[in-house]
């Protein structure tokens, strides 16, 4: 029943039996009595004549993971919001939970092309400037256990081989940020930070996304600059 709910992550709102059936190797008849189960507890319901969508009691508990992030959300949007205006691109605040990275706060850039990373969105460890700024803090020894192996190739540019992926990390760590090229969309440019709290734990990542042709290195170094301001000015509360 969780593989069938964790289908939903792609993306897609609404999913047959036909589907779930294909997607999981399951026979027709199991996919559907396990269906039914979900509906009745309100995790699945009815969408049309053959198609499922997420349930009134799944958002509700969607809602109470994102009231968990509340406090983190609170005390880093006016600092997002002055970073958006500043730059007119989209700007997130990613964390770590249950060893995926998750976007628990978003601002839309100003632009009609936009590169934009909306609430609840998930992304794997490996992938993304968010994702590797939070694994980069995270112990050494235990950055195989927050992976998937193999690496997921998402594009030409998605570092898929672990040695040079520790040896990014490692390097994240040093800097301080990130620079993402295109590594999960194409044509996409991203920069992160690590938000830390008071006791020196990192508790979020920061970034802006943008398309890449509005993000050269120059631009990018000056993003990066303008969030590790706002980071530090966060942290100080």
């Amino acid at each position: 029943m969780l593989d069938i709910l964790l289908l939903f992550q792609d993306g897609k709102e609404r999913k047959s039996i036909d589907e779930i059936s294909q997607a999981l190797d399951l026979p027709k008849s199991t996919a559907y009595r396990l269906v039914r189960i979900l509906q009745e507890s309100g995790l699945l319901e009815k969408a049309g004549s053959a198609h499922y969508q997420l349930g009134v009691t799944f958002l509700k508990l969607s809602r109470v993971a994102l009231n968990s992030n509340r406090d983190i959300r609170l005390m880093a949007l006016p600092g997002m919001k002055r970073v958006a205006e500043a730059v007119a691109e989209s700007v997130s605040l990613m964390r770590l939970m249950n060893r995926q990275v998750v976007c628990i706060e978003s601002i839309e850039g100003q632009h009609a092309l936009r590169v934009s990373i909306e609430q609840g969105r998930t992304q794997l460890l490996h992938a993304g400037a968010s994702s590797r700024v939070l694994l980069a803090h995270l112990p050494e020894s235990e950055w195989p256990d927050y992976l998937e192996f193999p690496l997921r190739r998402f594009t030409e540019t998605t570092i898929t081989d672990f040695d040079a992926l520790r040896a990014n990390l490692r390097q994240v760590r040093r800097d301080g940020y990130t620079v993402s090229n295109g590594e999960i969309d194409i044509g996409a440019r991203a920069v992160a930070v690590p938000l830390f709290n008071s006791r020196d734990e990192v508790v979020a990542a920061l970034s802006i996304e943008a398309p890449a042709m509005r993000m050269p290195d120059e631009t990018a170094r000056r993003y990066i600059e303008l969030l590790q301001q706002e980071a530090a000015r966060i942290r100080a509360g």
